[in-house]
């Protein structure tokens, strides 16, 4: 037993690190699943006696079969990461500055054919850490060397004889993704790459630049048209109308936009564009009105304003939303969306039905406080008193003038919203559905009580206004699910 543990929470919290040799040498060229398996042992590793440091139980945690593991495993001992021995077996993970110090044993006779035919393509001297990297991406890609000095080929008409290792290595590995890994294969990622040349030329030409279209434009191009979907002309005008620093990464950045928007004809990103102005101007108003400021307004128009208005809403009801937030305290754009989509839920959309929702919220209980002080109660209305009032109106059918009638007879009680609940169940179970009826079952109004309810009946009339208080606001807003 060890003399000094870690606990469980000392674990958790503390940090796991991951050296840069590894992301830069090793991360680009292994499988995906390899890098999850080393990153977890490295976990383990520092963990001490973790519960997890077992075998069936990282296979769990990660969703590997044993065999997927112990392949994993296998690879990293062959890149000299670290070894296995032992049974059962057991891993030691090295530091990589000596994996990296004590060159892999690759054989000399199966490469010394690509060595030569390599250095003839690339004039410059190849040193020993590339002929490595060329290697190890051959090795874990699993691609033949004829084909992969076809993509050394390819990467010097490119970028000619000084393109960098990792230029070629990244090459070989998205073609590998996609399949390749032959010299058939390759050639045909090849001759695609030239079929699709002019039409990332004139992608590069719009930009206004006047240098030749390169492996990642042709792999910029593949994913708008076929991860995202856009037309040849669309990514065309796009391109053409980047007038700020035109670049391949401001034209990926605005189509990624327009694909989060579903926008991909020319006629609605023009038509977006042209409203763009009005746009910007809303979400700076909606941002001040809800106290906040921003030095970059795109990611609110992205994920809020523009939403907002694909929804129906339109400028003067957004503005009087977000004014009402302020006023009850929600002041940020996250909880002005939250309150947006309730509304929009329930169909309230325009500036009039938004009005009418928050008076109609302010009138039903303005009605269940005069219950309340009929009850003589002075506290503030509740979401359990709505859940009552609504009961009692929506479910049972009963009338305001009953309820107060009740409310008159529950006043001296010391539970009398509970008392009231229950004489109203009880006249619904009897059909009881007017004042008179109610009477005679129950001892007449005292004189105090018939001012009560004639006073409800004077003051049913409730004045409309737009311009809502604090405490108003509040009872509604934080309420709205009990009146939609």
């Amino acid at each position: 037993m060890a003399f000094i543990k870690q606990s469980s929470d000392f674990i958790e919290n503390s940090k796991t690190e991951i050296d840069n040799i590894f992301i830069n040498d090793y991360l680009p060229y292994a499988p995906s699943d390899f890098v999850k398996v080393y990153i977890y042992v490295t976990y383990i590793s520092n963990s001490g006696e973790s519960p997890d440091n077992d075998l069936d139980k990282i296979c769990k945690i990660l969703n590997m079969s044993e065999l997927d593991v112990m392949t994993a495993l296998q690879y990293w001992e062959n890149q000299g990461l670290l070894k296995m021995y032992g049974d059962p077996v057991q891993v030691v993970l090295y530091p990589l500055k000596n994996a990296i110090s004590n060159d892999h044993k690759w054989s000399k006779s199966k490469y010394e054919e690509f060595n030569l035919m390599i250095q003839d393509i690339i004039k410059r001297q190849i040193m020993p850490n590339e002929f490595d990297a060329y290697y190890t991406a051959m090795e874990s890609l699993n691609i033949e060397q004829a084909a992969f000095l076809l993509i050394v080929k390819f990467c010097t008409m490119q970028k000619g004889e000084n393109v960098g290792y990792k230029y070629i290595t990244t090459v070989a590995k998205n073609w590998a993704d996609e399949g390749a890994h032959t010299v058939e294969e390759i050639d045909k990622k090849m001759k695609e790459f030239e079929m699709s040349l002019d039409k990332v030329s004139e992608v590069i030409k719009a930009l206004k630049s006047k240098r030749k279209a390169t492996f990642e434009d042709r792999q910029f191009y593949k994913k708008w048209t076929e991860e995202l979907g856009f037309k040849h002309e669309v990514i065309l005008f796009v391109a053409k109308n980047i007038k700020v620093n035109p670049s391949i990464y401001r034209l990926d950045a605005k189509l990624l936009n327009y694909y989060e928007l579903k926008l991909y004809d020319i006629k609605e990103i023009t038509g977006f564009e042209a409203e763009r102005e009005s746009v910007l101007s809303l979400a700076k108003a909606v941002t001040r009105a809800l106290g906040l400021y921003y030095d970059n307004l795109d990611p609110v128009i992205t994920n809020y304003v523009q939403p907002w208005l694909a929804k129906g809403y339109d400028e003067t009801t957004l503005l009087a939303i977000a004014n009402d937030c302020f006023k009850n305290s929600i002041r940020t754009l996250e909880g002005m969306n939250n309150h947006i989509n309730k509304l929009y839920a329930h169909g309230i959309v325009s500036l009039e039905s938004y009005n009418q929702q928050i008076e109609s919220g302010i009138k039903t209980d303005n009605i269940i406080k005069e219950i309340l002080n009929a009850c003589g109660l002075t506290r503030n209305v509740t979401s359990w008193d709505r859940d009552f009032y609504r009961t009692w109106t929506y479910s049972w059918n009963l009338s305001d003038e009953l309820i107060m009638y009740g409310a008159s007879l529950a006043k001296d009680k010391a539970q009398p919203m509970q008392y009231l609940n229950k004489i109203l169940s009880d006249w619904k179970e009897k059909g009881i559905d007017t004042v008179d009826k109610a009477k005679e079952q129950t001892t007449p109004l005292t004189e105090q009580a018939k001012k009560t309810s004639n006073a409800k009946s004077k003051n049913s009339a409730i004045i409309h206004q737009r311009d809502y208080t604090k405490e108003e606001l509040q009872n509604v807003f934080s309420n709205i699910e009990d009146w939609l």
